[in-house]
C-alpha cells in the first residue's frame, strides 16, 4: 500500500475524531452551563445634596446571568452590585445607564431595566397653613364655631416642581355629633389630589390637634305669660278676675324647641282664705333650655282681684281684659260661683 495514501487515511480519521472530540466537549460544557435571575438592590452615588430625583427610581434590577450550573448555586444577590452614577448630575432631564459589578466566572446576559430616564430636581421646603373640611352633617338645631389646630401651620418637603402644584394642605374633619371635637388628625394633600404613599412630599408633623366648637343654635321668641292661682278666697268672695304685668316675655331658647313653647307658667300665687286682692311678684318658670333674654324678665307680677259675692245676687262671670286669665270659684283657673251653681240663664238663651 502506498504510504502516501495511508496517511491521507489516517488523516481523515484524526480531524473526524477531533471534530467529534470537541463537539462532545460543547455539548458537555451546554450541560453544564446554566441560566439564573438575581434581584440586586440599586444603589445610586453622586447624587449632590440639594437635589432629588423624580420621579424616584427603582429600588430593585433583575440581572439575569449564565455560568456553569456549579457555581451559580453557589451565587447569591450579596454576590453582585448594581450602581446610578448620578456625578455631575444638575436639575432637568437625565438618562442613566445602570452599571453591574458580577463575579468573574459568571456573565451578565441582561439587566431589567438596563437605563433610566429620570429627573433631577431641587429639595425645597415650604411652610403652609392647616386648612379643613367638613364630612358628615350636624344635628338639626346645632351649629359649628371655627376650628383651630395646634400647630396651625405644616412643614412640606420634596422636589420643587411638585411642592408648586400643591394649593391646599389640611383635614378632613369628621361631624355628626353634639359634642365638641376635640382629637388628632392626619394631615394630607388636598388640592390637587396627590398619591404620596411613595413619600415623596414629606409632611411634618404628619397629624395636628384639632378642635372644634359645636354649640346648640339660639333664637328669640315672644311667649305669653299663663298665671298659676292655687287656693280658694274666703267664704263669700270670689276672684273677680287676674292679670299678669307684663303680659308676655321675650326669651332665648335653642332653635329645635321654638315650635314647641307657646307660653310659660308664673311660680304658684296662693290665694287662700283672701278677701282681697292678692298682688304677688313671682318669678316665671323657665323649662331647661330657655331664659329670658334681659335678666329683669325673669319676674313678673299677677294681680288677682277678690270680690265679695251678695248673698242675693248670683255671681257672674267677669270676662277677661288684656293678659288676663277668667277665674272663679276660688279655683283661679275657671269659672263659676263660689258653691259651684251655674250662673242663670239671661234672657233669649
Amino acid at each position: 500500500m502506498d504510504l502516501a495514501e495511508t496517511a491521507r487515511r489516517n488523516w481523515l480519521y484524526k480531524a473526524a475524531a477531533l471534530a467529534l472530540a470537541v463537539l462532545l466537549w460543547i455539548y458537555v460544557q451546554a450541560e453544564q452551563q446554566g441560566t439564573q435571575t438575581f434581584p440586586v438592590t440599586l444603589e445610586r452615588e453622586g447624587l449632590e445634596a440639594g437635589y432629588v430625583l423624580d420621579p424616584e427610581p427603582p429600588n430593585v434590577v433583575e440581572l439575569k446571568v449564565r455560568g456553569p450550573k456549579s457555581i451559580l448555586a453557589n451565587l447569591s444577590s450579596r454576590d453582585f452590585r448594581a450602581r446610578l452614577s448620578l456625578s455631575g448630575a444638575k436639575p432637568g432631564p437625565l438618562t442613566v445607564s445602570i452599571q453591574v459589578d458580577s463575579p468573574s466566572n459568571v456573565q451578565v446576559i441582561s439587566r431589567t431595566p438596563s437605563e433610566l430616564n429620570l429627573n433631577v430636581d431641587v429639595l425645597e421646603t415650604r411652610t403652609v397653613p392647616v386648612a379643613w373640611e367638613y364630612k358628615g352633617t350636624l344635628p338639626t338645631g346645632y351649629k359649628m364655631g371655627d376650628p383651630t389646630f395646634q400647630p396651625a401651620d405644616v412643614v412640606l418637603s420634596g422636589p420643587r416642581e411638585k411642592l408648586k402644584a400643591i394649593r391646599k394642605v389640611g383635614v378632613q374633619i369628621p361631624v355628626g355629633g353634639k359634642e365638641s371635637i376635640l382629637r388628632s388628625l392626619p394631615v394630607s394633600i388636598m388640592e390637587p389630589y396627590i398619591n404620596n404613599d411613595d413619600g415623596r412630599i414629606q409632611i411634618s408633623p404628619r397629624s395636628v390637634e384639632v378642635n372644634v366648637p359645636i354649640t346648640q343654635e339660639i333664637t328669640s321668641k315672644t311667649a305669653n305669660i299663663q298665671p298659676q292661682v292655687v287656693g280658694t278666697p274666703a267664704k263669700g268672695y270670689r276672684v273677680a278676675s287676674t292679670r299678669v304685668e307684663p303680659a308676655s316675655v321675650t326669651v332665648q331658647l335653642p332653635v329645635e324647641m321654638s315650635p314647641e313653647v307657646r307660653s310659660l307658667s308664673t311660680s304658684p300665687v296662693d290665694i287662700t282664705e283672701a278677701k282681697g286682692d292678692v298682688v304677688r311678684d313671682v318669678p316665671l318658670q323657665f323649662p331647661n333650655g330657655i331664659r329670658p333674654q334681659n335678666a329683669a324678665q325673669g319676674m313678673v307680677r299677677v294681680t288677682v282681684v277678690i270680690e265679695a259675692v251678695s248673698a242675693t245676687t248670683p255671681a257672674e262671670t267677669v270676662p277677661p281684659a288684656s293678659g288676663q286669665t277668667p277665674t272663679g270659684g276660688g279655683t283661679g283657673t275657671g269659672t263659676g260661683t263660689p258653691n259651684g251653681t251655674k250662673e242663670p240663664a239671661k234672657e233669649g238663651q
